[in-house]
């Protein structure tokens, strides 16, 4: 699915299309799991689906995040009790959601300029 154009600032990270198996950050495809900011530099992210923990997403939080987005096609492996749990104690929201969804919610947050991280899990 493609998106609209918005006008953002030329370094926003805005999505501007996304697939099963990728997402396209401004004109750069990504088919691998990313974590991508609203700014700065995309990181290859090594954790699998089923593999992402509290711990895992506490180590990766950078620029003091105050919400967190983790998209997957399957997002039902993922054990999200845990991961809310601690991320509450932090003070951080937590929304884990299907791709199409963190799609629009990346650059609604974006265009909001709110401080967050969204994690892209395809495998």
């Amino acid at each position: 699915m493609k998106f609209n154009e918005q006008i953002l600032e030329t370094n926003s990270n805005i999505i501007k299309s996304y697939t099963d198996s990728s997402i396209t950050v401004l004109d750069k495809e990504y088919n691998y799991n990313v974590i991508v900011p609203p700014e700065k530099s995309i990181i290859k992210c090594s954790a699998k689906a089923k593999s992402i923990t509290d711990s895992f997403i506490i180590d990766s939080l950078s620029d003091n995040a105050d919400l967190i987005i983790i998209a997957s096609k399957d997002i039902d492996c993922i054990d999200k009790t845990p991961i809310i749990l601690e991320l509450n104690k932090l003070n951080i929201g937590c929304e884990l959601m299907n791709l199409s969804s963190a799609c629009s919610c990346h650059n609604i947050l974006l265009a909001e300029k709110r401080n967050f991280l969204s994690f892209f899990i395809f495998n």
